[in-house]
């Protein structure tokens, strides 16, 4: 079951594996249309007129539904999920780690929050189950939903949204039939006033973590019209439908508890459609949090995990901080930490729609089908962006700070993409490749993701090289460029590989001409083994010799040996 249900966790979604658009704008729908999103129309009634509302939600949703397209278009065209397309598209391998890791604690631990919320309700309806029991329960059963991956989880998003949009229907005709629309439209707000600014930044702060994990859910989706399609139904549905239902519900109780408001019109029915409701967000909460832990286990340990065990973890730490009643108290920190997401927004969309580095390898990787790795642990034009934008956030207090940070992300990066050269070179002209250690080159070797070019002339590479290298003749320094335009095509014709070049020992440039020459010819993954076999042979790990099949190219004219 655990490689059945990995949902991709690492690679692009195929073509045959996507899904039609309902089944992806349901679940867009799930999430935007939420019980959250009757909390915040529910706030917005309580402080500001009808109208007033209506240009909160339109600034903020509008501004979320741009961000939300742009980032699901790059989902659906690449096939992959947010922390792994950040790895390409400007944050570089390990970079991607940190917006792993980022998703993975933000949505496990809302994930123990809002399962906290589900058990606390449950509780307060049913009376003699603890609510541990409620919260165990709950986490068991969006654990075992999402566990089973996209699929199970668009057919509980086919019974909870109708569920949910007949319980928002049937309480706002039962709660409004005592009052007349107009003067609900027209009056005062009921409670303090609420700013335009905070209004906003309620509306947009609300869904920015759902609108960067959009890729997740796109990589599933055919066309990008298809993600059009389901962001302006998901959102012109969610935001104003059920977040104007809650303005019109506050405004008529003169209470924000839409809590209080549904469950006492809508009695058990109502609390039982509620909890769904939660549920519902919450299986993405967990399912985008496991898919950003697997990259971070993949880039820094080297190890690929299934989802389902992963899932598995966080659903088990999730429930049981529920359980225990301390998920709360992870509230603030979680908060804090949701600062730093909507800079990430602006630094991918940059990258991808603007900048575009990350374009030609990416468009090899939809032709081969194979990931390559980026050229760069670390791209300082994206951390610096990051930075810049968490602090506007931080530290300026106007307009929408959530939706600032993501501009301010974007422009710094643009910026920063003309000072810092996409390739730094040697005063040689040589490109300052990528290094690898040598264990994790063993590492790689042992489980077949990488190719090894030897640089060695034919003669010294005959003699002896790592088990299953190729040999690129990187001697003469001034033939190597030929000696890689000649033989690359034959000895390494995937262009999206990863590939690892070496030579002698450190002083050694071999491989650095053949490496740079590479790149230059548009391979993807070049990196550097740069104290070369003499450490391999030191370290005790096995060599070979002679010439394995399409190992060594045919000589051309004037080929060095020595």
């Amino acid at each position: 079951m655990t490689g059945r249900h990995d949902d991709y966790s690492l690679t692009q979604v195929p073509r045959h594996a996507r899904r039609s658009w309902p089944s992806v704008a349901v679940q867009r729908f799930g999430q935007v249309s939420s019980f959250q999103q009757f909390i915040v129309g529910a706030i917005l009634g309580y402080g500001m007129t009808f109208w007033q509302a209506v240009l909160a939600i339109t600034i903020g949703s509008v501004l979320l539904e741009i961000i939300t397209i742009l980032l699901g278009v790059a989902g659906v065209r690449e096939g992959l999920s947010t922390s792994v397309l950040a790895r390409w598209a400007g944050f570089g391998r390990k970079g991607s780690a940190l917006v792993g890791l980022l998703v993975a604690l933000s949505l496990a631990g809302w994930f123990g929050v809002q399962n906290g919320v589900f058990a606390h309700g449950m509780h307060a309806l049913g009376g003699g189950v603890p609510e541990w029991a409620w919260a165990v329960l709950g986490g068991v059963v969006i654990t075992a939903i999402t566990v089973y991956g996209f699929r199970i989880m668009a057919w509980v998003g086919y019974l909870t949204v109708p569920a949910f949009l007949a319980l928002a229907g049937y309480s706002i005709v039962d709660t409004l039939s005592t009052h007349p629309l107009g003067s609900l439209v027209s009056g005062p707000p009921p409670g303090p006033p609420l700013s335009l600014g905070a209004a906003t930044t309620l509306v947009s702060g609300a869904f920015i973590l759902g609108a960067l994990m959009t890729p997740d859910m796109t990589r599933f989706n055919r066309t990008p019209g298809d993600v059009v399609k389901q962001t302006l139904l998901g959102v012109t549905l969610g935001e104003y439908l059920i977040g104007l239902i809650g303005v019109l519900l506050a405004h008529a109780t003169a209470s924000p508890d839409i809590v209080g408001i549904v469950t006492s019109s809508s009695g058990v029915l109502g609390t039982l459609v509620l909890a769904t409701a939660i549920l519902k967000i919450n299986d993405w909460n967990l399912y985008s949090s496991s898919l950003g832990l697997v990259n971070v286990v993949d880039v820094l340990f080297g190890r690929r995990v299934g989802r389902v065990r992963v899932v598995l973890v966080l659903g088990a730490l999730g429930t049981a901080a529920s359980a225990f009643g301390i998920a709360d108290d992870f509230t603030g920190f979680l908060t804090a930490v949701g600062v730093l997401t909507p800079p990430v927004a602006g630094v991918l969309i940059a990258e991808y729609f603007v900048v575009r580095r990350c374009r030609p390898v990416l468009d090899a990787l939809r032709e081969h089908g194979t990931a390559p790795g980026p050229h760069r642990d670390w791209v300082p034009s994206a951390l610096v962006s990051w930075a810049l934008g968490t602090a506007c956030a931080i530290f300026f207090d106007f307009g929408i700070p959530a939706i600032n940070s993501v501009i301010v992300a974007f422009a710094a990066y643009l910026v920063a993409s003309r000072i810092f050269p996409a390739r730094h070179r040697t005063q040689e002209g040589t490109i300052m490749l990528p290094l690898i250690g040598r264990e994790e080159l063993k590492r790689a070797m042992d489980e077949d993701a990488v190719i090894v070019v030897d640089t060695m002339p034919v003669a010294y590479y005959e003699r002896e090289h790592l088990p299953g290298a190729r040999n690129i003749p990187g001697f003469p320094y001034e033939r190597a460029a030929e000696f890689t335009d000649a033989h690359a095509p034959d000895v390494v014709p995937d262009k999206t590989a990863t590939i690892v070049v070496y030579c002698a020992n450190t002083p050694c440039r071999n491989s650095e001409f053949v490496g740079t020459r590479l790149v230059e010819l548009g391979y993807a993954d070049v990196r550097k083994y740069r104290e070369g076999i003499e450490d391999w042979v030191a370290a005790g790990h096995p060599t070979e010799s002679g010439t394995p099949e399409n190992a060594r190219p045919a000589p051309i004219s004037g080929n060095h040996t020595e």
